[in-house]
């Protein structure tokens, strides 16, 4: 992978979308762990998990097709 190609993809890729997943996901496990009692919080690597599902999402919406920049060009 060459220095553009890298570019191109820090380019694409969104910070802001993966901090917003993150805390958004933060959100909705405390409140599932609220009601229901499940306890999630208490599991070793929950920040890793987070963090994984939440780039993982990230990722996916880089690639897709309806956000490409690509039809714009002329």
């Amino acid at each position: 992978m060459d220095s553009g190609n890298l570019i191109a993809f820090l380019k694409k890729f969104s910070f802001g979308r993966l901090i917003a997943c993150g805390i958004t996901l933060r959100v909705v496990i405390a409140i599932v762990d609220g009601v229901f009692g499940l306890e999630i919080n208490e599991l070793e690597n929950f920040n890793i998990y987070i963090f994984i599902i939440a780039l993982i999402y990230t990722i996916f919406w880089m690639f897709n097709k309806s956000y490409s920049d690509d039809e714009y060009e002329d």
